[in-house]
């Protein structure tokens, strides 16, 4: 049986992006009501609800509950690994006691759903008609996935109701790096397909960054969709060289975001930027919001019902998925960190009134340890803007507990008394839990299969082959 998986999983894996690449294409091209189900359908309608954003109001209140006891009425109905453990009658859990009844189920993590991925999926479906995946393969331990086209669908549904609001819709043009882009590297890096031009994230360097301007300037996107670490190297670009590219607006996905890196971004495209907290198990999304000073993600109670765990690493996210029929997550434990704000306060720079993460810690795997012993999340380390005028990227590593370096991709005009200045930077903010701080010079990044960095790598021993500089300070 275990062959027969495989092989399965093998064959779909190789189809699946063709399969992708057609159903992207007809998305593009056919009305909506040809090719969308009606989950989608559900979904917008949801979303067009009065006061959609006021998570106060009637409506969205009615409209999470009923979500919620659908959820769990599907779960314990046709899910093993939920009816096993909860008792409780499905028809028993109705809107207003569904928030009572959630409590009744215990908590998962990645290492239990691991150990019995068989077990979550809904016998309502047949699994060769589901997509296989996987999650946390570039940041930590993954989990397998199942899902129906439909939760793809569910999906889309959001994405498209954050970026309308910048002004998308279905025939813009996009330049888009990111995984479904990437080409061998003897290939070029660009190539069209339909109104996107499709750039490889792994050609993001000096030999073909002329040549990936030249053809987004010939292209004219209306708006960029990349990684926050790509676009530090096209941005980084740009500046350097003097030219630019005008976009109405700019979607990040699928890393964290830095303040600084907004700010940088803002300098360099002027445009207003679109990002979101989110994982392809999807438990929970947040709309991400800057007022200048900070960063907080608004979670959608429309999408996932939110909770918060304490423990040694701080507050964790854990979500329940409210769309998630053929492999229901719930209560999940995301190994993502981030306090929620008691109560509802209308937020003044975008206007929603959503339940708020103060501040996204990152995840479990990012947290470095210091010389004291502690746990410090890494997202939480601020880099200088001026690092991008003589780095292309950069990466945190800790090699051995209490100590970090910086390593970065140095441009040509790095000198040795700037990489003193980046040094002495770090070493004024953290010194007072790593020691020593070095800055290391590497010629690359290296990318995740799906072309994303690692903002944090957590390795034991040395990196080979790299050129090290440490910070002493004033006091040697």
């Amino acid at each position: 049986m275990a062959v027969r998986k495989d092989m399965y999983i093998k064959v779909q894996n190789k189809v699946q992006p063709h399969l992708k690449g057609m159903y992207s294409r007809a998305c593009r091209v056919l009305p909506e009501s040809l090719i969308m189900s009606r989950k989608y359908f559900e979904v917008k309608e949801y979303l067009g609800l009065e006061d959609a954003e006021d998570e106060s109001s009637a409506p969205l209140q009615t409209a999470q509950a009923v979500l919620l006891a659908r959820t769990l009425r599907n779960a314990l109905q046709h899910v093993s690994y939920y009816r096993e453990r909860v008792s409780l009658d499905p028809e028993s859990i109705v809107p207003a006691n569904a928030v009572e009844s959630l409590r009744k189920f215990p908590l998962i993590d990645k290492q239990e759903i691991s150990a019995r991925p068989e077990d979550f999926i809904s016998d309502k479906y047949s699994k060769r008609s589901l997509i296989y995946t996987t999650s946390g393969g570039s940041t930590g331990r993954g989990i397998v996935l199942w899902k129906s086209y439909d939760e793809y669908q569910v999906e889309q549904a959001f994405i498209e109701d954050m970026w309308t609001t910048y002004g998308w819709n279905r025939s813009s043009k996009i330049l888009r790096i990111g995984a479904d882009g990437i080409l061998p590297p003897d290939k070029p890096p660009c190539h069209r397909e339909d109104r996107r031009l499709l750039v490889s994230p792994r050609h993001l360097n000096e030999e073909w960054l002329d040549h990936i301007v030249d053809k987004a300037e010939d292209f004219g996107p209306q708006f960029i969709h990349t990684y926050p670490s790509c676009l530090e190297v096209l941005a980084s670009h740009l500046k350097a060289s003097g030219r630019s590219l005008e976009v109405k607006g700019i979607f990040l996905a699928s890393e964290e975001v830095k303040l600084e890196q907004l700010e940088f971004f803002k300098d360099v495209f002027q445009a207003p930027i679109c990002f979101f907290y989110g994982a392809c198990e999807h438990a929970l999304l947040g709309y991400g919001c800057c007022d200048g000073s900070r960063i907080t993600y608004h979670l959608n109670p429309m999408y996932g019902f939110a909770e918060n765990l304490e423990d040694e690493y701080g507050h964790e996210l854990v979500g329940t998925g409210l769309w998630n029929e053929a492999m229901p997550l719930i209560r999940y434990r995301t190994q993502d960190y981030g306090r929620i704000v008691d109560g509802l306060t209308r937020c003044a720079v975008c206007g929603r009134t959503m339940r708020t993460v103060e501040q996204l810690d990152g995840r479990m795997q990012n947290y470095l340890t210091t010389k004291q012993g502690t746990r410090f999340p890494g997202l939480s380390i601020v880099v200088d803007k001026f690092i991008w005028d003589y780095a292309s990227t950069f990466q945190f590593v800790q090699n051995q507990p209490g100590a970090i370096e910086l390593h970065i991709c140095p441009k040509g005009n790095l000198t040795p008394e700037v990489e003193q200045r980046i040094i002495e930077a770090q070493k004024k903010r953290l010194s007072g839990w790593f020691d020593p701080i070095t800055l290391v010079k590497v010629p690359e990044i290296h990318l995740t299969k799906g072309g994303k960095r690692r903002l944090v790598v957590i390795n034991e021993g040395e990196v080979p082959g790299t050129d090290r500089q440490v910070g002493q300070g004033h006091d040697g």
